[in-house]
């Protein structure tokens, strides 16, 4: 009986905190979307390069991009030393190959193919891609990419993190 009011309260420091980061990890998804299409349009329509290989490169701006901000911003309290940055770093990659290069250029492809002569198609499917991503990613990033460190109670705080 005495449980109940502390998982009460855990649940809902929980909630919330997911709640705040969802925000935040939304807020850097939605730069992160505005990188991408811009340096898909720039290699693009610019640039010339072709429409496939521009979705990759515009996929692969917006994942430093996003990684970065999420570091540094939406998930700061779960450490920010040089080593944690570059491990990661290639473990948002991983992840990422997933949630944010595969199911976008996929799903991506498929819509435009299904929109075919709409005006601009290629725009539509491409954000859409990049929204079938955006759970995956935060699921995988919170809870892989981005873990709290299990403390012990032997640890001490680790000043560089």
């Amino acid at each position: 009986m005495t449980t109940e009011p502390r998982k009460r309260q855990t649940a809902t420091a929980m909630m919330k905190s997911h709640g705040s980061r969802f925000v935040k990890f939304g807020i850097v998804g939605g730069l992160g979307i505005l990188v991408n299409m811009l340096a898909y349009a720039l290699l693009h329509e610019k640039v010339g390069i072709a429409d496939f290989i521009g979705r990759a490169l515009a996929i692969e701006i917006a994942v430093l991009h996003n990684f970065s901000w999420n570091f540094f911003w939406t998930w700061r309290d779960r450490g920010r030393s040089f080593n944690t940055f570059f491990n990661r770093l290639l473990r948002y990659h991983g992840s990422t190959f997933i949630a944010s290069f595969v199911i976008p250029l996929v799903i991506g492809w498929i819509v435009d193919r299904t929109l075919d002569d709409f005006p601009f198609a290629n725009y539509i499917s491409h954000l859409t891609g990049i929204a079938a991503g955006m759970l995956v990613n935060y699921l995988i990033s919170d809870l892989w990419v981005f873990r709290a460190k299990k403390k012990r109670p032997d640890d001490k705080a680790d000043p560089s993190e």
